[in-house]
């Protein structure tokens, strides 16, 4: 097979089969990146380290996104799409109720089982590797989708 027949696509495939491979390699590779990160113990520096990575890309997204808007796979989902007037307010609302309960009940003198953090709540569950690579998994896909937006 010849190098310039590797890279052509067939008339049928299209440029969104490309798309479609590339969303499929990377897909793969955040749920191996989730994988091997559930597998870290908690509140470590490697943890830390584990977290930071796929935030600091999902910033350099935005960042590229802002000098780049309609170019490169940093572009908008759907720029045509008009801007949302009022969500902000609501997000940001569930954001502070939100924290709100965290800070209430991580400072609420007493038993921390009588007052539970959600945090402390998700513990429980997260405890197994699975539903922690699961939970990484869903992290990440949902936070590459909202820089995207």
């Amino acid at each position: 097979m010849s190098a310039g027949r590797r890279l052509r696509l067939s008339p049928r495939q299209g440029p969104a089969a490309g798309i479609r491979r590339t969303t499929a390699v990377a897909l793969c590779a955040v749920a191996l990146y989730a994988g091997l990160a559930s597998g870290v113990k908690p509140f470590t520096a490697l943890a830390y380290a584990a977290a930071t990575v796929p935030f600091a890309l999902c910033i350099g997204v935005l960042v590229l996104q802002r000098l780049r808007p309609d170019a490169g796979p940093w572009r908008r989902l759907d720029p045509a799409r008009p801007e949302s007037e009022g969500t902000g307010i609501v997000w940001l609302a569930l954001i502070v109720v939100l924290l709100g309960v965290e800070l209430a009940s991580y400072f609420h003198p007493g038993p921390r089982a009588d007052y539970p953090t959600l945090s402390f709540g998700l513990d429980a569950l997260l405890r197994y590797r699975a539903v922690n690579a699961a939970g990484w998994f869903a992290w990440i896909v949902l936070g590459w989708y909202l820089a995207r937006r």
